[in-house]
């Protein structure tokens, strides 16, 4: 598990592998590639398996990174979760189907999602969950 931080080193240095995962800025790729090519030796993957999960790891990092970035630039007041949500207020409220929306199915579905409401009972709350939601579910609804 490598983690460099000096990017002017020379490759003899850092290692050939090394020195291009810190030119690239490939960080997940450069903490997990030793580990993962054990781990990937012992259940025998072939050598797409294992380039596809350092990808997915580094995609994953990123999109993370770009969602938290987004957050931050967006400057909400109070970041707010699902689990945060008052289910007690408003009284009348059909929870299981709110958060069966929070499964993000009707994205895959390029269906739209209404919620109406008197002021004051939250309705642009759920707004903010849908990134963090589909980390927590795998759902992506950013790709086409």
């Amino acid at each position: 598990m490598a983690e460099h931080n000096d990017l002017q080193a020379p490759p003899e240095q850092l290692g050939t592998v090394d020195h291009h995962l810190a030119y690239l800025k490939l960080g997940f790729i450069a903490e997990q590639y030793a580990e993962l090519a054990k781990h990937a030796a012992h259940k025998t993957w072939s050598h797409v398996d294992y380039l596809a999960k350092l990808m997915e790891g580094e995609a994953n990092l990123r999109r993370d990174r770009a969602t938290k970035s987004r957050i931050r630039l967006a400057r909400f007041p109070v970041i707010k979760t699902l689990e945060q949500f008052r289910w007690d207020w408003p009284t009348r409220i059909n929870r299981l189907q709110v958060q069966n929306h929070f499964r993000l199915e009707f994205i895959k579905d390029k269906a739209n999602v209404i919620f109406r409401g008197g002021v004051g009972l939250g309705k642009s709350q759920p707004g903010n969950y849908p990134c963090r939601t589909q980390r927590r579910t795998g759902a992506n609804h950013h790709r086409p």
